[in-house]
């Protein structure tokens, strides 16, 4: 009964970890919103409420801060303004300890979705989004979608381009996640689906072609002649 006891008690612990093991790893993958221009950051001080600030980040990506410059932020996370911020007060001599909270006030950051939905266009950002609330945010998906090949473009600030592929479909149906977090001027394209290609194609090579409709039947008569029935 012992041993049984104990086995159990080592299950139990081996499960409490791996769950605790995969909280972990959630929390870790869990979207971090980049700084982007236009947006407009609050600048709080707890202990020095009179440097409290206010104001939008450049179309340059630069914030500007008093007593500490014009800071490059665009691409940056919140917690490392922050941490910029401190660490240039406290080298001037201004604050020995600021600890500023850096927050968004409202949102600047655009990515613009195309293809096969309804409203294509420039997409407003409310937060650290993923491809399938910017299709959303499009109005959704046409019938003629692809779903499981979006594809995701960005371009980086030395002018890099990267591709990545979305599934949506395993998003909607499993739960499965896309894994991709849109930063601002992200471009997300909606493809048509390999059948809507394929009626398509129909539509251009042989209804437009042919001189009469499809949904007529003929048959070949007696005399030779074409009788439709």
């Amino acid at each position: 009964m012992a041993s049984v006891t104990t086995g159990a008690i080592r299950q139990a612990v081996a499960a409490f970890l791996l769950g605790t093991m995969a909280l972990g790893a959630a929390r870790a993958e869990a979207p971090v919103y980049r700084i982007a221009a236009g947006d407009e950051l609050s600048v709080t001080y707890p202990y020095n409420p009179e440097l409290n600030l206010n104001g939008p980040v450049g179309p340059d990506g630069r914030f500007m801060v008093p007593m500490v410059g014009n800071l490059p932020v665009a691409g940056q996370t919140l917690d490392d303004v922050a941490a910029t911020i401190s660490t240039r007060l406290h080298s001037g001599g201004i604050v020995a300890d600021a600890r500023p909270v850096v927050s968004i006030r409202t949102y600047g950051a655009v990515v613009y979705v195309g293809g096969e939905v309804r409203t294509p266009g420039a997409v407003k950002m409310a937060q650290a989004g993923d491809p399938l609330q910017a299709v959303i945010s499009a109005g959704g998906l046409l019938d003629t979608a692809r779903t499981r090949k979006v594809v995701v473009i960005h371009r980086a600030a030395d002018g890099t381009i990267t591709q990545r592929v979305a599934d949506l479909r395993a998003y909607t149906r499993h739960g499965t996640g896309t894994g991709i977090v849109l930063e601002s001027q992200d471009i997300v394209f909606v493809p048509r689906s390999s059948i809507a290609e394929a009626d398509l194609w129909v539509d251009q090579h042989l209804n437009k072609l042919i001189p009469f409709s499809k949904s007529l039947n003929y048959s070949l008569g007696t005399t030779g002649t074409v009788i439709p029935r």
